[in-house]
């Protein structure tokens, strides 16, 4: 059989994907021109069109559909392998953990004493609210909240986020008064935007009586925490975060908005020492660091 331009398959996977071949283009980085005659070679291989091009974007074809199930299955196939030949023994290497911004602030600040107990050891953190692929290797452990949903994937509860309401030390002072009489109305609050403003943080906003609606909104959560910081108003924050950075005074408990901490693998992943490091790290320093915190306000 002559020789299949495997990589070609790939450009499939990255069109219908995307959607355009402009994002397609810039998924596989490369630029829209080479995407395009890669595509096209694939068309004339195949014998037949495999997406249609039109001004809003690129169709599969039936013929496209029908390989773009045999690439995920190839991709699927040479994942697995990777993952096989990726399973040092010795704890050297990269492990990189995708959370959201939360998690990746604490991950953080608990993870220079991973460094310590295993300096050959690197991290790399991919903040994003929306959960990276595993199966695709875009990461190779998720830190989320509650327990893997699929079978290809395994995890371990490692920690817990506990919010509570906050105010830098200026602002508490200025208006004391307020706070201790619970007049939400005659305070400023820091909040997220509009497309996030029915996220449990936002809706446990409202449950304060008379409380005003954010006046300055951020799109990430750690804004929240600048904006509160800065002697914006009030704010829900992690509340390891805020004890991490200081100058902050605890107004409110949140328990409502407890969570779980779970850090995921592939499967394939689960048992490698360099995984197994940094779960039974986590697991620890996330403990401590839970353990030091100021007891809970009244």
């Amino acid at each position: 059989m002559k020789h299949f331009p495997w990589d070609n398959l790939m450009v499939l996977l990255a069109v219908v994907r995307g959607g355009t071949l402009r994002e397609a283009a810039k998924a596989a980085r490369m630029s829209t021109a080479t995407l395009s005659r890669r595509l096209d070679a694939l068309e004339e291989r195949l014998g037949g069109k495999v997406v249609e091009r039109t001004s809003t974007g690129c169709i599969p074809t039936e013929l496209g559909q029908r390989v773009f199930a045999l690439a995920e299955q190839m991709e699927e196939a040479a994942d697995e392998i990777a993952r096989e030949a990726d399973t040092p023994k010795e704890l050297v290497g990269t492990v990189r953990i995708n959370a959201d911004e939360w998690a990746s602030f604490l991950l953080i600040t608990l993870l220079p004493g991973l460094n310590r107990l295993h300096p050959g050891l690197g991290v790399e953190v991919l903040t994003s609210r929306e959960p990276y692929n595993l199966a695709r290797r875009e990461a190779d452990a998720l830190l989320r909240y509650g327990p893997p949903d699929t079978t290809d994937l395994r995890g371990d509860r490692v920690g817990r986020v506990e919010y509570a309401l906050y105010a830098n030390k200026a602002y508490a002072a200025r208006r004391q008064a307020a706070i201790a009489n619970q007049a939400w109305h005659e305070l400023e609050f820091v909040g997220l935007d509009e497309p996030r403003v029915e996220f449990e943080v936002e809706r446990w906003l409202r449950t304060l009586p008379g409380a005003n609606r954010p006046w300055l909104r951020c799109n990430y959560s750690v804004g929240v925490l600048d904006g509160v910081t800065a002697g914006g108003g009030l704010g829900v924050i992690e509340r390891t975060v805020a004890e991490h950075v200081g100058g902050l005074v605890r107004v409110r408990d949140a328990p409502a908005l407890t969570q779980d901490v779970w850090l995921w693998t592939h499967r394939s992943l689960y048992e490698t020492p360099r995984f197994q490091a940094v779960r039974d790290f986590l697991k620890h320093a996330w403990l401590n660091a839970v353990a030091e915190r100021a007891p809970p306000s009244a």
